[in-house]
């Protein structure tokens, strides 16, 4: 009876034992799941804030470089060269910073003409216009379908040549469009410029005036562009 009671007591001390033991054991792991956890936790957090300092540091480094950009396509057009590399590497830095950005609609909406052929400066405007002013007053004395013989542009050319010059800007009379076009050019508004010289209608100078507009309006829509970029880029850089 005494050993099957010693017996009996050994069991429950092995038992208590081999239940503590598990107990430690269950401790030990859920310690360990919740380091691991916790571990995690400020491992995913690390792998956050690094991926946003790298965002941050390839947005800036998109934002400098677009920066450079503008100033790139600023000296192209400043030099009247074509401008389709420098637009392809603003699209290109754009998408670094803001793939959804109103400006890549800008970029790819300027005339294709301009990206590849470049446009006048403000001065070749200048310069075109003054050779074209005789030109202009010549066939603006010559109706659209009247024909244009020698005896038409004889006579243009005696009236243009006799023919008082306005003195304001209110008329409509080819002086008036052309002092008009010349203080616009003065005051390097192009696009009014542009919009003035179109008045020429009805006539033979009609032509002759389109080509220059066109030249004129690309100009215009070019700079406008490169206002917008230049404005980006400065609110960027200040981010």
């Amino acid at each position: 009876m005494q050993e099957s009671e010693a017996e009996m007591k050994l069991k429950k001390v092995e038992e208590l034992a081999k239940a503590g033991l598990a107990a430690a054991i269950a401790r030990e792991k859920t310690s360990q799941i919740e380091k691991m956890a916790e571990a995690n936790l400020h491992i995913n957090a690390l792998c956050v804030a690094f991926c946003a300092r790298s965002d941050e540091a390839r947005q800036t480094h998109s934002a400098h470089k677009f920066a450079l950009g503008a100033l790139a396509l600023d000296d192209a057009l400043s030099k009247g060269l074509p401008i389709e590399r420098e637009i392809e590497a603003l699209q290109t830095y754009l998408e670094g910073i803001d793939k959804d950005s109103i400006l890549d609609v800008v970029l790819s909406s300027l005339p294709e003409e301009t990206r590849r052929n470049g446009t006048d400066t403000l001065l070749q405007l200048n310069q075109k216009f003054d050779a074209l002013k005789g030109t202009v007053r010549h066939l603006s004395l010559i109706p659209l379908g009247s024909g244009g013989g020698i005896l038409a542009h004889s006579l243009a050319h005696i009236a243009s040549w006799l023919k008082v010059k306005e003195d304001d800007h209110s008329g409509d009379g080819i002086e008036s469009i052309i002092k008009k076009v010349e203080y616009y050019l003065a005051e390097g508004k192009i696009a009014e410029a542009a919009e003035a010289f179109e008045g020429v209608k009805g006539t033979q100078a009609t032509e002759v005036v389109g080509e220059w507009v066109k030249r004129a309006r690309n100009r215009a829509i070019t700079d406008q562009a490169l206002t917008l970029l230049q404005s980006y880029a400065t609110s960027i850089s200040v981010m």
